[in-house]
């Protein structure tokens, strides 16, 4: 199996992670974040988050809030 899909997992799974790191943000607004900016895997209704995929949507996050509203699409498939 590609090593891209071993370390791709749920949105629960990266709410866990992040909150160990003092993020605290829900599964709801991390699937609602990755479908925004199209940054996801998708099994039928199941979708799975890859380390590349969190980070941007973090990126994008960070943007928005640097430009106080709402972000300009800046980031890059790669």
């Amino acid at each position: 199996m590609n090593n891209t899909f071993e370390n791709a997992v749920t949105p629960e799974i990266w709410c866990e992670r992040l909150r160990s790191q003092g993020a605290d943000i829900s599964a709801r607004a991390l699937r609602a974040k990755a479908r925004a900016c199209g940054h996801y895997y998708a099994l039928g209704r199941a979708m799975l988050l890859s380390p590349e995929h969190v980070e941007t949507i973090l990126s994008v996050e960070g943007a928005q809030t640097r430009k106080g509203g709402r972000a300009t699409k800046v980031w890059a498939h790669g």
